[in-house]
């Protein structure tokens, strides 16, 4: 089957949240957490950036070649409770893989996304890192972000596939709630 652009269609409203980007992740850097922890470059489309995302429900996520990234990692930093600390779990996080011919959609509180060519990846719970991680500071244990990295380990130009690295004992399950 020919791989095709990510097709995603959602009701984001950049307007909620104090940060909403997507980046096409090439690699990971387990030294860092949040942003850092994932390379690539971020999306021009699905940003908060682009005036022109809360009147387009449909996007085509063509800015990375198919094959030179692992996957698209999307973050919305809600903007409710943000300045008394209270917003974390109200923090859209998910990721998406690429696969040919496959759909998904994702649903988080008022947040719902619909995906063509790729499939939502959970994001992992503490229990799934590796036991060297867990002893890091709550900042990088508390990331979704760094808990996904290195849990799925993204490296590369996409062209191995991306599959989660479990730690003894735990268990990752597709799930469409976060964490």
């Amino acid at each position: 089957m020919l791989a095709g652009p990510i097709r995603l269609e959602h009701n984001l409203a950049p307007a909620a949240f104090v940060w909403l980007w997507a980046k096409y992740v090439t690699g990971s850097n387990p030294e860092k957490h949040c942003t850092r922890s994932i390379l690539g470059k971020y999306s021009k489309r699905l940003s908060a950036h682009n005036e022109l995302l809360g009147q387009s429900p449909r996007l085509t996520l063509d800015e990375g070649a198919v094959g030179t990234y692992s996957a698209i990692y999307v973050c919305g930093v809600a903007r409710e409770g943000y300045r008394k600390h209270l917003n974390y779990p109200h923090n859209l996080h998910t990721a998406i893989l690429p696969r040919p011919g496959a759909s998904d959609s994702f649903k988080f509180e008022r947040w719902s996304m619909s995906v063509e060519n790729g499939i939502f990846l959970p994001i992992p719970p503490v229990a799934a890192l590796a036991s060297k991680y867990r002893p890091l500071p709550d900042e990088f244990t508390t990331c979704r972000i760094f808990r996904w990295s290195v849990v799925y380990r993204p490296r590369g130009n996409g062209t191995r596939p991306l599959v989660p690295h479990v730690s003894e004992g735990s268990r990752l399950k597709p799930s469409r709630r976060q964490p």
